[in-house]
């Protein structure tokens, strides 16, 4: 019985652990972009990790925060301290990294996929594409997908590498993959949005403004995938469309670009524009507030206890209401380029361009990685012995003697 209470509670305080972290760009497959739990109260830098070039969009998972960097690099660092476990070089700038099954997938402008042990950094394969990968990769059921330059969407076999189709899609591509009720979606350089069957049959094409004048106008916003419906970004608009038969649903127009890749939490899409202005929009394309920012907004919003976090070119990392738009915190961190915070142990980790990877929120006396991790067990171990001291008080039956 004792045993049986220790390893449900093990159990237990593993799923929180598991429940807290971002292991993607826009923290799943279907790049939502929302957390349903804790972000950072303030804005208190608990650690800064410093590499040599810019870094891209994090990925957390077991207490690591991974980053890819320009220089080549992908940085393995300590959720506790940003001191660095482990670092790859691939030779070439590095996609946002994505985390699954204790392995980290990324894309590099080598031209290559790489699949790494998450832990100790060892390389467990590497697939020659045929041109340059800026996405992050998509991992579901045992298959990842990666988008590249070569116009192609591959889907490889996460354990092995091996390729199990590709597929054209005509043009270049920047945008990230989704993947959702068996289908991947992704947008392409001239301006169509793609839903392919997990199987690699094209279940259906959108031309994203219908033709003319914007027919070849670039996605770069990556797709995000909620209640039937897919949201994506592409010149001054963010579109709606019918995930199952890719029929515009409805339009929202900005006075910008929009190259950010849009959040949904709790039927509101959120996304940000070059016109410098973050926007909540409802899910009947009816604007519900905006904010305006000191810059052009390519980030992705990250969303968690009912909070946006997002980046501005301005510099600054944002804190704002989910529901009303007004700023709760904000902080200066320096040169940004787009890259897109990750929240989890509720704090916010972001990349920016002059290669600092920050941790934002307060720790508490933390000194370092091994007190961190005790101060989590510990406590969970206090409710072992406490639960395990309950069970003991507990009168035993009384056996009746044999006569």
């Amino acid at each position: 019985m004792k045993a049986a209470v220790v390893l449900v509670m093990m159990l237990m305080v593993c799923g929180v652990a598991a429940a807290d972290e971002w292991p993607t760009f826009k923290h799943d497959a279907q790049r939502t972009g929302y957390g349903s739990f804790s972000g950072p109260e303030s804005a208190e830098v608990a650690w800064v990790f410093s590499a040599s070039s810019s870094l891209s969009s994090p990925a957390i998972s077991n207490y690591i925060v991974y980053a890819g960097s320009a220089d080549g690099y992908l940085h393995a660092v300590d959720v506790f301290n940003g001191k660095e476990i482990w670092s790859f070089n691939a030779g070439d700038a590095v996609s946002a990294p994505t985390v699954a099954d204790g392995r980290v997938y990324f894309g590099s402008l080598d031209n290559s996929v790489y699949c790494l042990d998450a832990a100790t950094g060892e390389n467990k394969w590497k697939y020659p594409a045929e041109g340059a990968i800026h996405s992050s990769i998509a991992a579901a059921d045992d298959v990842v997908y990666a988008t590249s330059t070569d116009n192609n969407l591959y889907a490889l076999n996460a354990q092995t590498g091996v390729l199990l189709w590709k597929r054209s899609l005509e043009a270049r591509i920047t945008s990230s993959p989704a993947v959702y009720g068996g289908k991947v979606f992704v947008g392409t350089w001239d301006g169509v949005v793609f839903a392919i069957a997990t199987g690699n049959s094209e279940s259906w094409r959108h031309q994203i403004g219908g033709g003319g004048a914007l027919e070849n106008y670039p996605i770069v916003s990556s797709p995000a995938v909620s209640g039937g419906v897919v949201y994506i970004g592409s010149n001054d608009n963010l579109y709606a469309l019918n995930a199952e038969t890719g029929a515009g649903i409805w339009e929202f127009a900005t006075e910008g670009q929009v190259s950010s890749s849009p959040t949904v939490a709790e039927n509101t899409i959120y996304f940000g524009s070059e016109d410098g202005r973050v926007y909540a929009v409802d899910s009947n394309g009816a604007q519900k507030w905006s904010y305006e920012t000191g810059g052009e907004v390519q980030s992705s919003p990250a969303i968690a206890d009912n909070r946006v976090f997002i980046t501005s070119a301005d510099g600054f990392l944002y804190s704002l209401d989910a529901g009303t738009g007004a700023l709760v915190w904000k902080i200066q961190l320096g040169v940004m380029q787009g890259g897109s915070p990750a929240i989890a142990y509720e704090k916010a980790f972001v990349g920016t361009g002059d290669g600092r990877l920050y941790c934002i929120g307060d720790w508490g006396q933390v000194p370092g990685s091994d007190v961190g991790k005790g101060v989590i067990f510990l406590a969970a171990a206090a409710l072992f012995f406490v639960l395990l001291w309950g069970l003991g008080k507990l009168k035993k039956p009384v056996e009746k003697k044999q006569s």
